[in-house]
Parts: structure tokens; C-alpha cells; sequence
């Protein structure tokens, strides 16, 4: 019966009741067939699957989620990169393995590319394009790239998005979803790391990668916070060939900076290069709190005149105006090595509990890091020193958003190819100098102004309803005889103790009084008697015996 009722609530649930069936097989495939009948999803199994575990066993268990999201396909995939961009959550030997996923899939055919450009741009594509590559530069999960050549001579790039791909997303994260709430009803120990609220934040994000005005819109806003770094490029954006979901860029062609050996083979300014772009990502995170949140070597490119392009802004990180002040005391206090405000901004961000041991988490934050300390700051990895941190800090319960860690890996990426391009990269030494200029325009009379003006708008708020409250509260201690009244949950899961403890004993008395009379009645040799035992003696002895035992529950 509870194999139908999970049934039925799952159909009810979502409409992929056979994808479900499949994401089960699969885990079950790759040797998380215990997981599986701990969650009580064995029945969804075809007939004798559930015992059967792949040669996969002796693999590691990053190494089956990896391989087992590869199979699942694209709404995985993207799960196991977001996931590895949480080492707070999930181990390092997990998250080695899941870094390798990548969003290789097999092309689309060029006719159904060719039918959704139709589709989308009508008329355009014969207007406006000269040619168009049929082979694809890149096919992800979500998309697909082609080169082409404008009427006008410009090279291009085209997106386009993959058809039913939100369909296929959708169902996806419908069962995730499911799969997270009863992962925290039945294993506990993972409800800390918020499986439902980890969810939401992804599907958050996978939406935006979905729609390609939201990428458009995403380069021209960064780009014009990047104004004062003129070599620092971005694509232009064609938008009257542009959809929701065809995106036409201009097209880069410089050296990727993943390809190790042309970049240290490449007549340029390394120092310049390593310098412009550590500057351009740290002046957008800090002053902007709007970044690129998918930096890594082969979204960037060196462009002729030793300047660097940037590409694929499908996602990206917003920090709040506090959250960009508490980055600004994390770093500052990082330079510092300060590790106390360190660890108080932490509890800050993360909206720590009250209850949480402040002293042994600072503790264990100054002995983990206690190696870095003393040395020359162009050896410090400052992205590896905050991700280290923000591990100690899930250990206490602090939960990092996951913005944060879009910040912290970006600056982890940042200092490994700052110094493949130049061995002196020191970008604890940059992020001083920019945030010394913060610390100025937050101290900044028109900062100070607009934050006053705020405090003012509050308290004014406050006293606009303080009086009548305070009228509201007199009249009330006036009609209640000038007593005051205090509730209190625990008062009154006391007061219901208490009165359940009385009952208890009122019917244990009133038992055992039954049980006394019961048994002077049996003497008696009057009245009804059953097998020579009097009638009403026995009635009293059950009587009591009932209320004795009733009392005990």
C-alpha cells in the first residue's frame, strides 16, 4: 500500500512520473542503490534492478555522481557544476571529480538550427546574414554556437537555444525538487545544508541562463560599469537579430586563456594582461556588486594590443550594497590577517545563530589558515583562504549564499592564471589598494549623506506609528485591571504538563481505590457470584485495573 500511495503522489505531483522512474535507475546503476531504498524509492525500480549495482562500486563517490549526472543529461550536468562550486557543502574529493563535468553534447543537426533561426528572425537571416557555418563551434547542453558573417562583413556568433530544452528542465526540477524534500524527511544530518533552499537558488539561475535577453543585458550593464578599464572587451550585442532565445554576438579571435602553451608562447604583456583583468573583476565585484560569475580560461581571451575579451555572461553574481560592504572588511581583514573580524563577518553574512561557539570557530578558522601566515602575500591564494574558511564556517552552521562563493571561486581562478601570466601576481595587494579607495567613498560625505538620509526615513517611520502603539497598549493594561499578562510557549507547554501529570494521578487514585474495594468485595459472600467469585468484586477489580493502566499512557 505505501509503494501505491508514493505512486499516486508522485504522478499527482509531476507529469514526468517515467523520468522519475529513470533518475532512479540511473543513481541505482552507479552503486546509490542504498540511497535509493533509504529515501523509499526501490519501487520505482524495474523488477530486480534495485540489487543490482554496476562495476562502478569500485569507483570513488565523486566519480559516480559524475558519471551518473553525465548520463542524466543536461539539468544534471548543470547541478553537478553549481554543486561544484560548493566545497562549504560537499567534499573536495566529490568536488574534483564534479569540475570535470563538462557541456559536451552531441550537435544538433543544422536543419533544425536553420528551422529555429527562421522561426525567430523570419526574414532576417536571408537579410542579414552572408553565411552561416553548419558546423557548430561549441554544443552545450543548453545551446548551440555557429560562426557566421554579417552582410556587412562581421564576424559573428550565433546562440541558439536548444528546443524543449525548458520543458526538459522543467520536469527535471519539479523532481529535484521532490527528491530534496524527501532527502531532508529522511536523512537528517543533510538537512543543515538546505537541500530545498540549495534547489531553488539553482533553478533560479539555470532560468536566467534560459533566456538570452537576460545574457544581453547582463554584458552591456557589466560593460558599462567597466568603462574605466578601456581594455578590458566585451562583445557587442546585435539586438534586432536577437531573441529570447537566439543571441548574435560579435565574434573574438585572440588567444584563449586555457591554452597554456600559445599564451606563454605569445609576444604580450603577461604583467599588463594578469593586472587588467584582476583590477576590472574586483572594481565590478566591490564597487558594482554585478559580476561575471563563470570566469575561468576559456571565457577570456587575449586580444590583439594586449587587450582581454570576455564571453558567456549566462551567469552571473549580484552582491547587495551590505553584502559588498562585508566583502570589502572580509578582504581587508584578509590583508591584515585579522582572522577575528574575519570570522565575524562570516557569522554576519551567514546569519549565524546566537547558540553557534564563536570561540572555537574562530579557533579552528586561525589553525587552518595558521600556515599562510607569515608569508610573502604573493604566495597567498586568497580565493583558497576564504573557501577554507567558508568550510569551517558550514561546520557552525553559517551558511554562505551562494553568490559569495561565485565571488570566492572567481578570485580563486583569478590568482592561478594572474600567475601563469606573470609569477609576481599579488592580488591581496590589489585588492588593497581598490578597497582603500572604497573605505574613502563609503566614509564619503554623499555616502554618509544617503545613509543618514535612510536612518532618518526609518525612525521618522517608527514615530509615525509609535504613539498610537503605545495608545493602543495603555488601553489594554487599563481594561485588563492594570495586570500584566504574560504568554509564553514554554509556560504553557509547562502548564499542559502539569495538568496532563494531574490527570495522571487523579486516575491512578481513583484506580487503586477501585483496586482496594474490588478486593474487600471478593470476601464478599453475597450478591451474584460467577464461578464463585461475586460479580460485583470482579467489576471493580477491571474498573481499576483499567484506570491504573490508562493512567501510565
Amino acid at each position: 500500500m505505501g509503494l501505491v500511495r508514493r505512486s499516486i503522489q508522485f504522478t499527482r505531483a509531476v507529469k514526468g512520473a517515467g523520468r522519475l522512474r529513470q533518475i532512479v535507475s540511473v543513481l541505482s546503476k552507479h552503486g546509490f542503490g542504498d540511497v535509493i531504498q533509504r529515501l523509499g524509492l526501490g519501487g520505482f525500480l524495474p523488477s530486480g534492478l534495485i540489487k543490482w549495482i554496476d562495476a562502478n562500486e569500485t569507483k570513488s563517490v565523486g566519480e559516480r555522481m559524475r558519471l551518473a549526472f553525465q548520463e542524466l543529461g543536461p539539468t544534471f550536468v548543470k547541478l553537478g557544476q553549481v554543486l561544484s562550486m560548493r566545497p562549504d557543502l560537499i567534499p573536495e574529493s566529490v568536488v574534483e571529480e564534479l569540475v570535470k563535468l563538462q557541456d559536451q553534447v552531441a550537435p544538433l543537426p543544422f536543419e533544425t538550427i536553420q528551422e529555429i533561426l527562421n522561426r525567430e528572425l523570419g526574414f532576417k537571416v536571408q537579410a542579414r546574414f552572408q553565411e552561416i557555418g553548419s558546423v557548430p563551434i561549441g554544443a552545450a547542453s543548453i545551446g548551440q554556437v555557429h560562426e557566421a558573417v554579417l552582410k556587412t562583413g562581421e564576424k559573428v556568433v550565433i546562440k541558439v537555444l536548444r528546443p524543449d530544452i525548458r520543458k526538459i528542465i522543467e520536469t527535471d526540477i519539479s523532481l529535484i525538487t521532490l527528491l530534496a524534500e524527501m532527502f531532508e524527511r529522511y536523512f537528517p544530518e543533510l538537512r543543515v545544508l538546505n537541500p530545498k533552499v540549495f534547489v531553488e537558488e539553482f533553478f533560479k539561475t539555470l532560468q536566467y541562463e534560459l533566456d538570452f535577453k537576460i545574457e544581453a543585458n547582463n554584458i552591456e550593464k557589466i560593460a558599462k560599469n567597466s568603462t574605466n578599464f578601456p581594455d578590458l572587451v566585451f562583445p557587442k550585442v546585435y539586438h534586432d537579430i536577437s531573441t529570447h532565445e537566439v543571441l548574435v554576438l560579435e565574434r573574438f579571435e585572440g588567444i584563449r586563456l586555457n591554452d597554456r602553451d600559445a599564451v606563454l608562447n605569445s609576444p604580450i604583456d603577461r604583467e599588463k594582461i594578469a593586472t587588467l583583468g584582476a583590477r576590472a573583476f574586483l572594481y565590478s565585484v566591490l564597487k558594482y556588486g554585478l559580476f561575471h560569475g563563470d570566469l575561468h580560461g576559456g571565457n577570456l581571451f587575449i586580444l590583439p594590443g594586449d587587450r582581454l575579451g570576455v564571453i558567456d555572461f549566462g551567469i552571473v553574481g549580484r552582491l547587495s550594497q551590505k553584502a559588498r560592504d562585508q566583502l570589502v572588511t572580509m578582504v581587508w581583514a584578509l590583508t591584515q590577517e585579522d582572522y577575528e573580524t574575519l570570522c565575524y563577518t562570516y557569522a554576519e553574512l551567514g546569519s549565524a545563530d546566537t547558540s553557534i561557539d564563536f570561540d572555537s570557530f574562530q579557533r579552528e578558522v586561525r589553525n587552518v589558515l595558521s600556515p599562510y601566515l607569515g608569508l610573502n602575500l604573493n604566495d597567498v591564494n586568497s580565493g583558497r583562504v576564504l573557501i577554507e574558511a567558508t568550510k569551517i564556517a558550514a561546520k557552525y552552521n553559517i551558511r554562505v549564499p551562494g553568490d559569495w562563493m561565485l565571488v570566492f571561486r572567481a578570485i580563486l581562478t583569478m590568482e592561478g592564471m594572474g600567475r601563469l601570466l606573470d609569477p609576481k601576481f599579488d592580488m591581496i595587494a590589489m585588492s588593497e589598494e581598490l578597497i582603500f579607495d572604497l573605505v574613502k567613498i563609503q566614509m564619503s560625505p554623499s555616502r554618509l549623506k544617503g545613509d543618514a538620509y535612510k536612518i532618518s526615513k526609518d525612525i521618522i517611520a517608527l514615530f509615525e506609528v509609535l504613539p498610537r502603539n503605545l495608545r493602543w497598549a495603555v488601553r489594554k493594561f487599563a481594561k485588563n485591571d492594570y495586570a500584566l499578562e504574560i504568554k509564553s510557549p514554554e509556560l504553557l507547554r509547562v502548564s499542559q504538563q502539569i495538568e496532563r501529570g494531574s490527570r495522571r494521578i487523579s486516575r491512578s487514585l481513583s484506580g487503586i481505590g477501585l483496586l482496594v474495594t474490588g478486593a474487600m468485595l471478593m470476601q464478599w459472600d453475597k450478591g451474584y457470584h460467577w464461578d464463585d467469585y461475586p460479580v460485583l468484586g470482579i467489576v471493580f477489580l477491571l474498573a481499576g485495573l483499567y484506570s491504573v493502566l490508562r493512567s501510565t499512557r
